[in-house]
């Protein structure tokens, strides 16, 4: 799979030289990633994924490694399992040296063998919340999500106030679709880190998803007033507006995604959703279509071209769109009944 584009914006959050995530886009769908970047270390970023290749999986791994802090201590540059090996050796009790092994084994892409080495870490090192997280994300990468549930659980037992933990057993509870709980997470996340892209985006997006949409609008609009240019967070407001059918809002809203990043696929597919609601079918493909030409796979995009055309007697791509949506997962009746399939 090849990168589509990572955004990277300053953060307080430590990231490392992997990372796993989807590009969540409400509820029209959920798609994996596995996507490498090369950061330096010591960079303080906060990264987001977006879609990469096609492969539609209901997978709920959200950044990943990106709420982790770059352990501290036996860091040193691995570029081969035996230097992974002789790092571990070396060091023993240090659960660094098994993350920055085991780090290097998830980009490499052996995932049985991270475990392996973060399990040796479990019993051998000093005790590890950030361990124990790196190994719930494992499990959860290789869709064992009771032993994923439960790593986490562990890694907050262990320390309450380790944000990367909350946020870890929030994104496990929410792929296992336990959205209240994963909620309760992500606010004790975002308590403990006030002022961090991630954590704000997760609690309003989990709160709209429990239909607790007033509250995740006042917050948008609270953590836009202190970080008025991530995308993000426009998004989810414009998310909000939808929920409660404030539709011109929302289609404004949108708009200011695009002011911010003129090429993020999901404002457009969005807008093009309003347009059809609103009737303005060519305005509707238009958009769409522009959707698609960033993210191929965005099945909002699809939903919504698809409608569009049937409405503009161009059956062909009407058929060829909703049949793409419908595969993953979304509704096509209206496109079916226009069209008198």
């Amino acid at each position: 799979m090849k990168r589509i584009r990572v955004w990277l914006r300053s953060s307080s959050v430590w990231v490392s030289e992997a990372g796993f995530g989807i590009n969540f886009d409400g509820n029209e769908g959920f798609r994996f990633i596995v996507a490498r970047k090369s950061i330096a270390r010591g960079d303080s970023a906060m990264f987001h994924f977006f879609i990469t290749g096609s492969l539609r999986l209901a997978v709920f791994v959200l950044m990943g490694l990106a709420m982790l802090p770059y352990p501290a201590g036996a860091v040193g540059e691995i570029g081969s399992t035996v230097e992974g090996r002789a790092l571990i050796a070396d060091n023993p009790l240090d659960p660094a040296s098994y993350i920055n092994f085991s780090r290097f084994l998830v980009d490499i892409g052996e995932l049985e063998d991270a475990e392996e080495v973060l399990k040796v870490g479990r019993n051998k090192a000093n005790p590890s919340s950030n361990l124990l997280v790196e190994l719930a994300l494992v499990y959860e990468i290789r869709n064992r999500m009771s032993k994923a549930e439960a790593a986490a659980r562990d890694a907050v037992t262990m320390d309450p106030d380790n944000p990367a933990a909350q946020l870890r057993l929030g994104e496990i509870h929410y792929r296992m679709g336990s959205k209240k709980a994963a909620v309760v997470c992500y606010r004790r996340a975002q308590k403990l880190l006030p002022l961090d892209s991630l954590p704000r985006v997760r609690l309003v997006n989990g709160l709209m998803d429990i239909g607790e949409t007033a509250e995740a609008e006042d917050l948008c609009l609270q953590y836009i007033s202190t970080d008025p240019d991530n995308p993000d967070l426009w998004l989810a407001l414009g998310r909000s507006f939808e929920k409660q059918g404030k539709n011109r809002e929302a289609f404004t809203t949108y708009g200011q995604v695009l002011s911010i990043d003129p090429m993020e696929a999901e404002a457009y597919a969005r807008q093009g959703r309003l347009y059809c609601r609103f009737g303005q079918f060519e305005s509707a493909e238009h958009a769409c279509r522009k959707a698609l030409t960033l993210d191929q796979d965005n099945l909002v995009a699809h939903a919504y071209l698809g409608i569009a055309c049937s409405y503009l007697d161009n059956g062909k791509d009407a058929r060829k769109h909703a049949r793409i949506a419908e595969a993953g997962g979304m509704n096509m009746s209206a496109v079916w009944d226009k069209l008198g399939k």
